[in-house]
């Protein structure tokens, strides 16, 4: 019997190298279909991604604006609301800024009330928008990030996520009450609220649109005269500050003779900066000072639109901005910039003047967040709260008129739909999140490391420098439970439905 020689070295190794390819092979495929698979599933939810609205407490919304429609109610003021976009607080002479000239403004804040203690909703644009325009943070109308425009890859991660891409249209907008109170309602500037129905500035209580549905450097921007485009790209970002003051001012002289709401939430000083050729180099604090000096002049033109008009005595003007500043401009001598959860990206200029109500030169050092505007203007204009929805936001309708009014309760800090700080008085508590960490090469990679918890007494010590929890470990240990029980409250009813 012959006996076949044992394979050799060589060709058993062949042998083992056609078996690993076959298998390398059959991974490689598998592989490739779960990779198009995945491809697939992306491509299909991104497409099919659709934003559904609560039929439930849109009903409630439409049963509530009827009401107040139905009702007589007496005369409140003319309403006008000026926002800008990442604007400091210490850009301004009447918060201690001296580098740019802003004379409008510091008048404006000598002739009524200034606070000194006051916040932003968010750190960043569309929630902070969100949060004015409903008295709600905006993390119960779920819009708690920057909206991005279609076909960015940032709008794609927000679709594949199921983030919200406008202002749910169940939410009850500050326009929407006041044009049911018989106000004529116009807009001139930055929306940044959604891009599309039912959520377009003209569905959500404004009888007028003039601007921007995004920021100035996001996609492609265009320029939208309520729902349609009558300027398209490139625009000519350099005489947008004028336009809106010319419609801003047009929209005053139009409804002086009736109760009406203006809002003008201007572009800048958002990057990029741009200003018109006659008025470049003007100031000593480079582009940004220009154009902050340009939005000072708009100030000013709208004031005296008023005063010109005959209404300025009985006209509510509110002047702040949507955050803290950004890349450029002063947050006053405090710790961090927009998007920071520490004072620098929410701690903004907030002043009133109404000439028959608030006494002249008044000084506010409690505190006040711009969710407060809601619930304040409808009580001066006489109209209940919605009953079906929790309004975080506080009135200070006692405290324009140097009334005395209970402490305000605490100011919490989101940031892309966490819970992060919350401010109780003088005393600031920071949960345990990331911050900027290492050296300069590990800045370069964006490395972010958690720290905390803190406490920071923010009377002694504005810019957040110095952890004073083991000195007050009782403040430390309630607010630490505060924080807690509300980020709770929060997983319980995320839409603060009542």
């Amino acid at each position: 019997m012959e006996i076949e020689p044992a394979p050799s070295l060589i060709e058993r190794a062949t042998r083992l190298g056609r078996k690993a390819r076959l298998v390398l092979k059959m991974l490689l495929l598998a592989g490739a279909t779960l990779v198009a698979i995945a491809v697939l599933y992306l491509g299909i939810r991104i497409l099919l991604y659709r934003q559904v609205d609560d039929k439930r407490h849109l009903e409630l919304k439409r049963s509530y604006l009827e009401q107040i429609s139905e009702q007589e109610l007496p005369a409140g003021p003319n309403i006008v609301v000026i926002l800008f976009d990442d604007l400091g607080p210490g850009d301004l002479g009447a918060y201690g800024g001296e580098a740019i000239a802003t004379p409008n403004l510091d008048r404006l804040a000598a002739e009524g009330l200034l606070f000194k203690n006051a916040y932003s909703p968010s750190p960043y644009c569309s929630a902070s928008r969100a949060g004015l325009m409903t008295g709600r943070y905006a993390i119960h109308s779920g819009l708690d990030h920057v909206v991005q425009v279609p076909g960015s890859w940032q709008d794609t991660l927000e679709r594949l996520g199921g983030l919200k891409r406008r202002l749910p249209a169940e939410e009850i907008t500050l326009a929407e009450v006041l044009r049911a109170a018989g106000y004529a309602t116009g807009i001139v500037g930055k929306w940044h609220l959604g891009d599309e129905s039912p959520s377009l500035p003209n569905d959500m209580g404004f009888d007028m649109f003039y601007g921007l549905l995004f920021s100035n450097d996001q996609g492609k921007p265009v320029v939208w005269g309520d729902r349609e485009i009558v300027e398209d790209h490139p625009i000519d970002q350099t005489t947008l500050t004028r336009r809106y003051t010319k419609r801003a001012v047009a929209f005053i002289e139009k409804n002086q003779d009736r109760p009406f709401f203006l809002y003008l939430p201007h572009t800048f000083p958002h990057i990029p900066l741009h200003i018109g050729e006659d008025r470049l180099g003007a100031s000593e604090a480079g582009l940004y000072g220009d154009v902050v000096e340009e939005l000072d002049w708009s100030t000013g033109a709208v004031l005296e639109t008023l005063e010109r008009a005959g209404v300025a005595d009985n006209t509510l003007v509110v002047v702040t901005s949507d955050n803290g500043p950004w890349f450029q401009g002063s947050p006053g001598g405090v710790r961090g910039r927009k998007f920071d959860v520490f004072e620098g990206g929410m701690r903004v200029p907030f002043f009133v003047r109404w000439p028959e109500r608030i006494p002249a030169g008044e000084v506010d050092e409690d505190l006040v967040v711009a969710i407060d505007l809601f619930p304040t203007i409808l009580d001066l204009v006489g109209v209940p709260a919605p009953p079906d929805r929790v309004i975080d936001g506080t009135s200070v309708v006692q405290r324009l008129s140097g009334g005395e009014s209970e402490p305000r309760g605490p100011v919490w800090f989101h940031q892309v739909g966490h819970l992060r700080a919350v401010r109780k008085g003088r005393f600031k508590y920071h949960d345990r999140h990331r911050v900027p960490f290492g050296n300069p090469p590990d800045f370069a990679l964006g490395v972010w490391a958690k720290r905390g918890p803190w406490l920071f007494d923010l009377e002694l010590d504005p810019d957040e420098s110095y952890d004073v929890s083991e000195r007050h470990p009782e403040i430390f240990e309630r607010l630490g439970k505060m924080l807690k029980a509300r980020r709770q409250e929060l997983e319980d009813n995320p839409r603060g439905w009542k």
